[in-house]
């Protein structure tokens, strides 16, 4: 049985997927009159609300993960990142993490640079130049925390949240590139398809 709190976001997140219902079919009947103005403005205020709750939620893990390393011994000593590279359970490169587990240099500053880029973000973040450094420092070390010990969702989802701070136009640009990469890879598996080959034959 669905515990209370779950009906109420059931319904809201219902309730959004039938105002896309509603703003696509005022989309093919009348695009530009009124209501779909009105649906478009209602849209884009959700939308940047979700993306300020996102950001807040951002700012709120660095803030108090970056607040449990400073008061952690492990992190304190610099010796935090040694003991999750030696755990099987976080082991599905064990030549990858043995080796960087080796070096207690490359690991004590890997523990001092998390500490640091972690607890400083949440002050960073409204200086767009810092903000941008620290962005692929933390993009990084996720995508590291996904290699070396198996974390791939974990790294994803912190990722994609990073990514809301990103530039709008370097975003767009991503987009477009990503636009252009689609359709030249589709007519090229249309030539590769099933019709092509039967035809070659």
């Amino acid at each position: 049985m669905l515990a209370p709190g779950l009906y109420s976001w059931s319904t809201v997140f219902w309730g959004f997927w039938l105002l896309g219902g509603v703003w696509e079919l005022l989309g093919r009947r009348d695009p530009l009159g009124e209501p779909r103005a009105l649906l478009d403005a209602l849209g884009n205020m959700l939308h940047n609300c979700a993306m300020l709750v996102i950001a807040a939620e951002v700012c709120l893990i660095y803030a108090t993960a970056g607040w449990y390393k400073i008061t952690g011994s492990l992190w304190q000593g610099g010796s935090a990142v040694y003991y999750p590279l030696h755990l099987a359970y976080f082991d599905p490169w064990p030549g990858l993490s043995h080796a960087l587990g080796a070096h207690p240099v490359p690991v004590f500053l890997i523990t001092y640079g998390t500490v640091a880029v972690q607890a400083s973000f949440p002050f960073l973040v409204f200086n767009r130049r810092i903000k941008n450094v620290l962005l692929v420092l933390m993009m990084i070390e996720h995508l590291a925390i996904a290699v070396t010990l198996g974390l791939p969702f974990f790294s994803l989802a912190m990722v994609s949240a990073d990514a809301v701070f990103l530039p709008t136009g370097f975003l767009r640009r991503l987009g477009a590139w990503a636009g252009r990469r689609a359709a030249a890879l589709l007519p090229a598996a249309a030539r590769t398809g099933p019709v092509a080959n039967a035809a070659g034959q």
